[in-house]
């Protein structure tokens, strides 16, 4: 019956409601695959330029002491790639007349290389990344420099002019000193393009007092690695090597102020689904309506040569899913071989860099199975409601 209904039915309206459930669907999968793309975007600039995947540091201390053989001994653990130690210190910037508050870290950078990704993103022709002995050389964010930027978010408030090879005075607890810019780099991310770094050889000169400390080390895990596991190898270690206890931080911890905004775009993605939802739970009960009452005579007839009210339900039934069903198929496909493509080229750019569409099988496969789910539920009320008339009203209908 189902398949008779198709065959006879308007060729136009079967062809206007596979296209509606096409763009349900599709809007069902691309806003949330691409809030999704953002928030993983979010979650990687964290990781690669923030936090690394696991952040510790001491839990009665403001500096964990012994900081190379916790480093050394951290690297040994089963799972973990890399890690590093940085010391960070509280700064204020000076050039001409600009300055600007800023973080200063102290770090070595072949070891900071190999946790995170800041010397991959030296801005061409702005210098280059520090080396391990260097003395006198700062790396600047550029949202401290500025650099001629003026689209940077914080470039009103930055030093604005300031370039690879030009000299800036630094003032912290221990007075001033002058810096020659050796670098800037921008990973497109603010929350690391607002700090600065000097070398741990260079640190040590000016505080000879804090060798071997550092405020955090940061770790990096290997694809797969167990992070609870880590971490409580990491705790042991702690109390039975060093005599210190740590405290460790996730990357999702680190996230501060971003996790509200991950969180909002969740919602917003919930909100998204269910909206599509909607319009195609109306699109189906609307197509399903009309063709009831266009046919409620002919439903009588039915069911008064013994066909059973379940059959007729069900052939609506079928029906509707035969228009999702047609409607997933076509969507997947435009979206898998013709959207994705196509952004890919042509990303959206988000203030933390291009966003690429996140392509979750599973979840579309997902979005698919509630889809049907919803087209039957469509289907179903109103041809319940109307096999539930009187089969002598369904036929003297007009």
């Amino acid at each position: 019956m189902a398949l008779k209904s198709l065959r006879r039915g308007d060729v136009r309206v079967l062809l206007l409601t596979v296209s509606m459930l096409i763009l349900v669907y599709l809007n069902l999968v691309f806003t949330p695959s691409l809030l999704t793309g953002a928030v993983q975007e979010i979650n990687e600039k964290t990781r690669n330029t923030l936090s690394g995947d696991i952040v510790v540091q001491s839990d009665n201390y403001p500096v964990i002491i012994k900081a190379q053989e916790v480093v050394s001994a951290i690297e040994d653990i089963d799972g973990v790639a890399a890690a590093c130690a940085r010391t960070s210190l509280g700064t204020e910037i000076h050039h001409g007349d600009d300055r600007v508050t800023a973080a200063l870290y102290a770090i070595d950078p072949d070891q900071d290389s190999r946790v995170f990704d800041i010397s991959q993103n030296i801005i061409k022709g702005e210098g280059s990344y520090l080396d391990p002995g260097d003395r006198n050389w700062v790396l600047l964010g550029a949202q401290i420099a500025g650099a001629d930027r003026e689209n940077l978010e914080l470039y009103s408030s930055s030093l604005m002019t300031v370039h690879a090879g030009d000299n800036v005075t630094i003032y912290s607890a221990n007075g001033s000193m002058e810096f020659t810019v050796k670098g800037i780099f921008f990973t497109e991310f603010v929350q690391s393009d607002i700090r600065a770094y000097i070398t741990q050889t260079q640190f040590d000169t000016m505080f000879p007092a804090m060798q071997d400390t550092a405020t955090s080390i940061h770790v990096k895990l290997k694809p797969g690695a167990n992070r609870d596991s880590v971490m409580e190898q990491m705790r042991e270690m702690g109390l039975a090597s060093f005599g210190q206890p740590l405290k460790f931080q996730t990357w999702e911890d680190a996230l501060g102020v971003l996790k509200s905004m991950t969180k909002s775009f969740d919602q917003i993605i919930v909100i998204l689904r269910t909206t599509a939802l909607i319009v195609a739970a109306i699109t189906i009960f609307i197509v399903t309506y009309v063709d009831l009452v266009n046919k409620r005579r002919q439903i009588g007839i039915e069911r008064a040569i013994g066909i059973t009210s379940a059959s007729i339900v069900l052939s609506y039934i079928i029906r509707a899913v035969l228009y999702a069903v047609f409607g997933i198929l076509a969507a997947a496909l435009i979206f898998r071989y013709v959207v994705v493509p196509v952004e890919a080229q042509n990303p959206f750019h988000f203030p933390f860099g291009d966003v690429m569409l996140a392509v979750d099988v599973p979840e579309l496969t997902t979005s698919a199975f509630i889809l049907c789910g919803v087209a039957i539920v469509s289907a179903f009320i109103p041809a319940w409601q109307t096999i539930r008339t009187k089969i002598i009203d369904a036929i003297w209908s007009s």
